[in-house]
């Protein structure tokens, strides 16, 4: 492994200082995924037994994990809506995490290069 030159060191400190700065702009995080679902009601006489385009919905239903466990919900449109911006910004935050934790790796490397 190559010892971190000082410019990349520079470097990897701006990036944390703005992975930093960037966190603070986001308000909702969520975790888990949300699907849009149209469904048969179970009413043999109702159209959405034998039409697909005849089906009830849409639905939506989040599903996470909570205590290693998936957990599904039904949610309003509305919320979907909003779900759908806190999840893309849950996945945004998850990389620059993992680009602050490279980044702090290129930094302790400089300070202390690893054993041969």
């Amino acid at each position: 492994m190559t010892i971190p030159s000082k410019r990349s060191v520079q470097r990897a400190r701006e990036r944390i200082q703005g992975i930093r700065a960037s966190l603070g702009e986001f308000e909702l995080l969520c975790s888990g995924t949300l699907s849009q679902r149209m469904m048969k009601c179970g009413k043999p006489n109702c159209g959405c037994a034998t039409d697909p385009a005849a089906r009830h919905g849409p639905y939506y239903q989040w599903v996470r994990t909570r205590a290693g466990k998936p957990t599904a919900r039904y949610v309003s449109e509305q919320q979907a809506q909003i779900l759908s911006q806190a999840i893309d910004n849950y996945r945004q935050v998850k990389r620059m995490l993992r680009d602050w934790e490279e980044n702090t790796e290129r930094l302790i490397d400089a300070v202390q290069p690893p054993a041969p």
